[in-house]
């Protein structure tokens, strides 16, 4: 049957898109662009780097569904993460395969965030080591939804499960690392100075967990002290007639002891409320810097370029672009903010810590005296005194490095 001039068109249009297949669609890495959707993500508006990297002209491109320029390798559970936050009215970022109308692909890491009437996604071109794992945990993604027909939903949280099996607490955990990642690499490639904010946001964030698993040392240690206590009872029972120095210093060992275990639970509790709340997480406070400063550098690109704009498209996009990069910037304020509060409260327990130990090593200097006093009568009192001096030392070192970290990380985010 002779084939159309149509028909052998068609043929060769698909075949040129087979042979790109596998060919990248070049963008530079110092190039930021933009797409803005409705709320069922059909595009809107986007600047000219967009429309030349996909390759489709602006007149295809508006009005279009934003999956015209979705890849066959992406899994579906990608997309239902990404619906799924920003339905909740939640910001997210994410490593992400394009297709060009070429058939070529791009790689993108993208900044979504919900803007009045829809989406704005901003995207950077991802060069770490990061996106070679990304596109292998893609592809056994991909395979575990075509092999065991997984719903989109189901295939999220095996995402998840994969996530966190790489060493990651959550999504919020990877997207933060990977962002911060792609955020250093791009700025080193564009010899950048180094973002201090960023710099100590990531300190911030391991120095707290320095001091949680300090805490929780502390907490262990003090556990010990009720042994320490029914010993030093059980010594004075044996004392008869003398044992009433040394219930007094049980007594006051006790209470002592009760003020620092309440100190190092109100700690805990400042740890947990700054681990747990949303945008004021360490984490978040990472992403929240980067993609202000993404946004800060695509608002400043897109003022300063020549897009083929009208002058009121150019000024609706400019202020999506100026608002959105406002919402960052005052969030990540806000995160700052929250961190310099927990550290004024760290420290001020921290001090009140450090007086209430002093008065522990009172106790212990008057129950060395004690047990000296009473000689070869105390002689079971030697070794615990021993025990006493050794876990107090520890619980003082803890504690020290504790109160250094603080007032690190408090120094740091002032100089922020």
């Amino acid at each position: 049957m002779t084939r159309s001039i149509q028909q052998e068109r068609s043929i060769e249009k698909s075949e040129a898109k087979t042979a790109n297949f596998n060919q990248e669609s070049i963008f530079k890495i110092d190039e930021l662009f933009f797409s803005r959707t409705d709320k069922r993500g059909v595009i809107e508006a986007f600047n000219s780097v967009f429309s030349r990297i996909s390759e489709h002209a602006d007149d295809a491109l508006r009005g279009a569904p934003h999956k015209v320029i979705r890849h066959s390798d992406m899994p579906k559970a990608v997309f239902w993460l990404i619906w799924d936050t920003l339905k909740a009215g939640k910001p997210i970022t994410g490593y992400v395969k394009n297709r060009a109308k070429s058939g070529r692909y791009y790689w993108v890491y993208a900044v979504i965030a919900p803007v009045d009437g829809g989406f704005l996604s901003v995207r950077m071109k991802p060069t770490s080591p990061m996106l070679a794992t990304v596109a292998e945990l893609y592809k056994k993604i991909l395979r575990l939804e075509r092999e065991d027909g997984l719903s989109p939903e189901k295939s999220a949280a095996v995402l998840l499960q994969e996530i966190q099996s790489m060493g990651f607490d959550d999504y919020m955990d990877f997207q933060a690392h990977a962002l911060v990642t792609e955020f250093q690499a791009r700025e080193n490639a564009l010899g950048r100075t180094p973002f201090n904010a960023l710099t100590n946001a990531i300190r911030v964030a391991e120095a707290e967990r320095m001091i949680c698993d300090k805490i929780a040392s502390i907490t262990d240690e003090l556990a010990q002290g009720a042994i320490y206590i029914l010993n030093m009872k059980l010594q004075a029972v044996k004392l008869g007639r003398d044992r009433a120095a040394i219930d007094a210093i049980s007594n006051n060992y006790d209470l002592i002891l009760g003020d620092i275990k309440s100190g190092i639970t109100r700690l805990k509790s400042i740890m947990s409320d700054a681990s747990t709340s949303n945008f004021s997480s360490r984490k978040e406070s990472q992403i929240l810097l980067c993609a202000s400063s993404i946004m800060a550098e695509v608002l400043q690109n897109f003022d300063q370029g020549d897009e083929p704009m009208t002058t009121e498209e150019r000024e609706r996009e400019s202020a999506y672009l100026r608002n959105l990069h406002a919402a960052f910037s005052n969030k990540s304020t806000a995160s700052v903010s929250a961190m310099m509060d927990e550290c004024r409260q760290v420290l001020g327990r921290m001090d009140s810590l450090r007086q209430t130990l002093l008065g522990l090593s009172a106790v212990r200097v008057s129950l060395r005296v004690e047990t000296n006093r009473l000689g070869e009568r105390a002689r079971g009192l030697d070794s615990l005194i021993s025990e006493i001096d050794q876990s107090h030392q520890r619980v003082q070192n803890d504690l020290e490095q504790v109160f250094e970290t603080a007032s690190h990380f408090s120094s740091a985010i002032t100089a922020s």
